[in-house]
């Protein structure tokens, strides 16, 4: 992990780049002509005076000391003091360093001896007419203060007992500060390059009963190569001689500063509350390698402290930087409604990028702060990550759920940087959360609304209540419009529906009619979001809302809340056709016939649809769901058979639809509803179960009441069947217990429709001429075979039988669904006896064959 304690200082403080620490300053007491550095002629007037009264002290021929500069930095390990000595050699010889050297004492009277700091240790001489510059290291403990400092110079002088001789000393001037004083800048030199540095302001904010302070630094780069961020620590100070370390605000990490450019640098510090904000003072200090610590480069006197707010007023921007770059953000929407004890906050917050580059966003933490002290989470994931474009803006919605018995009215929408090592948690702003109550939305009416996915219009074509088995649906049907001119990707979608205060128990469905998530400018998609609540339940008002699911990441798209829900389903009127407009499955679909079959105790009522496909191509035709529902608003639920096949183009299928009634329901008034399944948050396949239902259609039905054939012979319809028998022979035998008939007959199939199975029987009835009946429950199809002049033989047995003679027989036929029965004709035949047959008779010849006639001669 980068360290930030490191990076914090800024210029943070400077790299000490040449001489002493690398940093050489500048004021208008080091303008000898040894110095490197120009100083500006208003730069720290009140130190260069001071430090410019005292007088030289000589130290040999013609050679000369000032003391230029004195600093103090306050650290755990002993304060460090630097001073800066300047020799002037006006003679014609090289004067020697090692003939001086000096030693501090300080306000407390103990004697330390100082040494030059490890990059001046190589400076040895001062040549002729030259001057040399030296700074000078030492800890002095726990000295806190330069008043009555004193810095003395002692060459060597073997005839003392210490071999040491006192040439003169610098005391500190009580009037001396080491700080440049407040509006002035300090020139400095970070890595070979001049910087100018200069204090703007000091802001103390109060958050959470802590005080934090805000320090802006303006840095410019006078140099000719880019400046990165140096390795320095900056220290807040407070008269009282406290110090506290400050730390880079996220806006100025990792900073770059171009030739010539000028840039404000941030920092933060948390201060106990007890701390004086007055008087305040910034001490940059640099770690020197060689001696382990950390040696004072500059200081500033602080402009008086600022007290700004962190409250951002309702639907007022804030802008802040982030990596250099200004982002503007705005509380643009809150609304509120009550759940249970809680009440429910939506916010939408605005973000825009206003910089030149692309910038991605720290993982801000939200919270809903309430005046009575307590803080509530918001769930910020969308902030994670964040890129955003030059002058991209994007519109993120959040939600929090709060007490009803906290104070509404005072909610403040709290942003903090995420926590980091050596990093000032501080928050970035306080927005002021409006109080408003939920909007009411109204069907058929268009909203715009604001997202980080774009800007839709937003319709809320109906909210529908129907029937589902032991429950009631709740399908809410929303239009959502890409407003921008820009296309756009729409997430995948997860529903919350709210039915007054309290959440729907079990899944939300969200539907899409189209599958594409692209959508063009200008177009529009529609979602169906689906929930089921128990069918007694009142329902006086409805929140549907749509979130985005990435991942395990959910972020709210749009919540709309109604009160205009359409019970059931509406009049059929004399609805003989309707369409299903989904595409991929778009179909008319008409009545094709209706029947009743009566019962002992109900009744089932049969309906056939013609569904024909009306797509180019081939289809899956959509998975049917239907009601029968009476004028008082009861609803029978339907079975449903229907193909599994793929229609072809213009392709028909056939779909039957039954249910059963008591026999009290008058079906002539009864409506057909019929809507499109769906499961697993799609349309449901032909093949699969469907768990909801969306677009009702209403079908006004005409029960058929068909009339029983009295001739077989011309075909009996048992759809898609035609039943027709060609001949029906009944015999008999003299003596024989049987009566066998023998049907001939053709079976013709209309291939014209795909279809589910066909679950509709034959039933073939026998009666004699006695009046004996026995039937026959035969499958089309299976038992009886398609095709012309086939033959079905069926057996009756009676003692009666043997004496029978002649007579007729009866063939009935019936229609046989889920056990219930229509009459479809009955046509009788004559029956063909056939006698036993007898034994042949014997004949004798007459004697007198001759002459039959005894008496007939003469």
């Amino acid at each position: 992990m980068k360290n930030y304690r490191a990076c914090a200082a800024l210029v943070l403080g400077m790299i000490i780049a040449s001489t002493h620490l690398g940093v050489t300053f500048a004021s208008a007491t080091s303008a000898a002509s040894g110095s490197k550095t120009a100083s500006k002629p208003q730069q720290n007037q009140q130190q260069t005076s001071t430090l410019a009264q005292l007088p030289p002290v000589t130290v040999g021929t013609g050679v000369s000391v000032r003391l230029t500069d004195v600093q103090l930095a306050k650290a755990d390990g002993g304060n460090s003091l630097t001073y800066t000595l300047v020799y002037s050699n006006t003679s014609n010889s090289t004067y020697k360093l090692f003939n001086v050297f000096s030693k501090i004492t300080t306000p407390a009277g103990a004697s330390l001896k100082s040494s030059p700091i490890p990059e001046d240790k190589s400076k040895a001489e001062v040549a002729p007419n030259e001057q040399l510059t030296v700074t000078y290291y030492v800890n002095v403990s726990k000295t806190a203060s330069l008043q009555g400092l004193s810095i003395s110079l002692f060459g060597f002088d073997f005839s003392g007992s210490d071999y040491q001789k006192k040439l003169g000393s610098f005391t500190v001037p009580a009037a001396y500060t080491p700080y440049v004083q407040q509006g002035l800048s300090k020139q400095i030199t970070v890595s070979n390059l001049p910087v100018s540095l200069k204090p703007e302001s000091l802001q103390i904010f109060s958050f959470n009963n802590k005080i934090y302070a805000k320090v802006a630094l303006s840095l410019t780069n006078q140099g000719t190569k880019v400046l990165a961020a140096p390795g320095h620590r900056v220290f807040l100070e407070s008269s009282s001689g406290s110090a506290f370390e400050l730390t880079l605000d996220n806006a100025s990490r990792d900073y770059k500063v171009q030739s010539g450019e000028n840039k404000k640098i941030l920092y933060l510090a948390e201060l106990p509350a007890y701390i004086p904000t007055t008087r305040m003072s910034l001490l940059i200090t640099g770690e020197n390698a060689g001696l382990k610590a950390d040696l004072p480069v500059v200081s500033f006197r602080l402009p008086e402290a600022s007290y700004p707010s962190l409250e951002v007023n309702a639907y007022a921007l804030k802008k802040f930087g982030v990596s250099s770059n200004t982002i503007e953000t705005q509380l643009k929407q809150a609304s509120v409604s009550s759940t249970g004890e809680k009440a429910l906050w939506t916010l939408k917050l605005r973000i825009r990028n206003a910089g030149n580059k692309a910038v991605t966003l720290p993982a801000y933490e939200l919270s809903v702060t309430a005046k009575e002290g307590y803080s509530f989470p918001v769930n910020s994931k969308a902030l994670a990550s964040l890129t955003l474009k030059p002058l991209e803006e994007k519109t993120l919605q959040f939600s929090a759920e709060v007490p009803l018995n906290v104070s509404q009215s005072t909610l403040k929408l709290q942003m903090v940087e995420p926590a980091a090592e050596g990093k000032t948690i501080f928050p970035t702003a306080m927005y002021k959360i409006p109080y408003s109550l939920e909007m009411t939305n109204s069907v058929a009416s268009e909203y715009i609304l604001d997202n980080s996915f774009g800007t839709f219009g937003v319709v809320l074509e109906s909210v529908q209540r129907m029937p589902w088995s032991t429950e009631d649906l709740l399908v809410g049907t929303i239009r959502i419009r890409n407003v921008r001119d820009a296309a756009v990707t729409l997430p995948a979608f997860t529903g919350t529906i709210y039915a007054g205060q309290t959440a729907l128990d079990g899944p939300v469905q969200v539907v899409a009619a189209a599958s594409s998530q692209q959508l063009a400018a200008g177009a529009s998609a529609v979602y169906y979001v689906i929930g089921k609540l128990p069918y007694e339940q009142s329902l006086d008002q409805l929140r549907i809302g749509l979130n985005s699911a990435t991942g395990d990441t959910t972020e709210p798209f749009l919540s709309l809340r109604t009160q205009q829900v359409v019970p059931g389903m509406s009049a059929a009127g004399d609805n003989a056709t309707f369409k299903i407009d989904t595409a991929g499955k778009r179909a008319e679909v008409k009545e094709r016939r209706t029947l009743l079959y009566p019962g002992a105790s109900q009744n089932i009522l049969y309906t056939e649809l013609e569904v024909s496909s009306l797509e180019a191509r081939r289809a899956e035709l959509s998975r049917l769901v239907a009601y029968y529902k009476t004028q008082d608003n009861t609803y029978y639920e339907a079975e449903v058979s229907q193909s599994a096949q793929a229609a072809g183009p213009k392709g028909k299928s056939l779909v039957s639809i039954w249910s059963k009634l008591p026999a009290s329901i008058d079906a002539s008034e009864l409506t057909l509803f019929v809507g499109e399944g769906v499961s697993e948050n799609k349309l449901t396949a032909p093949e699969g179960t469907p768990t909801a239902y969306i677009n009702p259609k209403a079908l006004t039905l005409h029960v058929q009441t068909p009339a029983a054939l009295v001739t077989l012979g011309n075909g009996v319809p048992l759809f898609p069947y035609t039943f027709t028998v060609t001949q029906a022979t009944g015999a008999v035998s003299e003596g024989q217990d049987t009566l066998s008939v023998n049907l001939t007959y053709t079976l013709a199939k209309d291939n014209q429709y795909d279809m589910g199975a066909n679950t509709h029987k034959l039933v073939v009835q026998l009666t004699d001429p006695l009046g004996q009946t026995q039937e026959r429950t035969l499958v089309p199809g299976t038992d009886l075979v398609t095709g012309k002049f086939l033959t079905y033989s069926m057996t009756l047995t009676s003692n009666a039988y043997k004496t029978l003679r002649s007579g007729k027989f009866l063939v009935t036929l019936y229609d046989e669904f889920q056990g219930e029965r229509i009459l479809l004709g009955s046509q009788s035949y004559s029956l063909t006896y056939t006698p036993a047959a007898k034994a042949p008779e014997t004949t004798t010849a007459p004697k007198n064959a001759a002459n039959p006639d005894p008496g007939g001669s003469l």
